[in-house]
């Protein structure tokens, strides 16, 4: 009987490459994101009455001034106090709290992966992590980009624009969603077909455990006991071997000793010396067992000797008047 090809999926050490692609995805996802959460370049605008470019962040403020155009950035809760007497506006605070959990949630998926190598059952707290981060950062990445767009437009800017630091977002939310999929997948074919972790070489040893698959069990030949005859098909199967035991083997290979048939000769009485006949049958000498006791022949001088075994047998004298 051909044996049924596995499929690919099915191979014990399929789940590596999944985890291996999973955590290459969370760890681009990772970096893309941290640095894009700790720059400030989110949103730029210049204002109608001003050459000066100013841009802002989740955390700080920078502004542009010529002739030289350096950089100064301050936190949101300073710049908020000189230009916007005291209030910061209220997306960045929400799109901040959000992002920040979801950047969390992101790197202890990353984290958990990473020992997931190790005890590959943590695919599945990797994958919800990575989930949870990602629907966090999905959810405050528009907030920040319409709400930020809507403000531009409130102070009356000439030109505003997203910078590199929202973009940076975008693929941390693609490569995140990816991940997280990825990593429950890994769990799902480990628990069904592999075994060991990362470092298991799955060529050179067989997989064990899971649903064993057992043999026949034996059988006494004949219908099961209560089964009435039309119950069974025609004809009816044939019964599966029947192991002896263990005990019944032993018995049977023993050699059991042997021992001579036993040569009962007559005693005969007779005045004429007679030729001695020990060793004249050929056979070995064997030491009779002592609970065995040998017959004793009583015979009369006057009955006839009859010889059916064609040796040599010697028998009295008999006169012939």
């Amino acid at each position: 009987m051909a044996v049924e090809k596995k499929k690919f999926y099915e191979r014990p050490g399929f789940w590596k490459i999944l985890l291996a692609v999973a955590l290459g995805f969370a760890f681009i996802a990772f970096l893309l994101g941290w640095i894009g959460f700790g720059v400030p370049d989110w949103q730029a605008f210049t204002r109608n009455n001003s050459s000066t470019q100013e841009f802002y962040g989740l955390w700080a403020y920078c502004q542009q001034a010529p002739p030289y155009y350096s950089t100064t950035c301050k936190h949101w809760g300073d710049a908020a106090t000189q230009l916007y007497n005291g209030s910061q506006p209220n997306f960045i605070s929400t799109a901040d709290g959000l992002i920040t959990t979801g950047m969390i949630f992101l790197s202890l998926g990353l984290m958990a992966g990473i020992v997931a190598a190790i005890l590959p059952l943590l695919c599945y707290a990797a994958g919800v992590l990575t989930f949870l981060g990602f629907l966090f950062i999905i959810i405050g990445l528009p907030i920040f980009g319409q709400q930020s767009n809507d403000f531009s437009k409130l102070l009356g800017d000439t030109s505003y624009n997203k910078r590199y630091g929202f973009w940076l977002m975008v693929p941390t939310i693609i490569l995140s969603f990816i991940a997280a999929i990825l990593f429950i997948i890994t769990a799902f074919l480990y628990q069904k077909y592999g075994f060991g972790n990362i470092a298991t070489n799955t060529k050179s040893r067989r997989a064990y455990g899971g649903q064993q698959f057992l043999g026949p069990a034996n059988a006494i030949p004949g219908m099961p006991y209560a089964m009435r005859p039309g119950m069974m098909p025609y004809p009816y199967p044939p019964p599966g071997p029947v192991v002896p035991s263990l005990l019944s083997q032993y018995i049977a290979r023993r050699m059991p000793r042997y021992y001579a048939p036993i040569v009962v000769r007559p005693t005969v009485v007779s005045a004429f010396p007679q030729p001695s006949t020990s060793g004249a049958g050929g056979q070995p000498i064997y030491v009779t067992p002592a609970y065995y006791r040998p017959a004793v022949v009583q015979r009369s001088s006057s009955a006839p000797t009859v010889n059916l075994t064609g040796r040599a047998v010697y028998a009295p004298t008999v006169r012939v008047s």
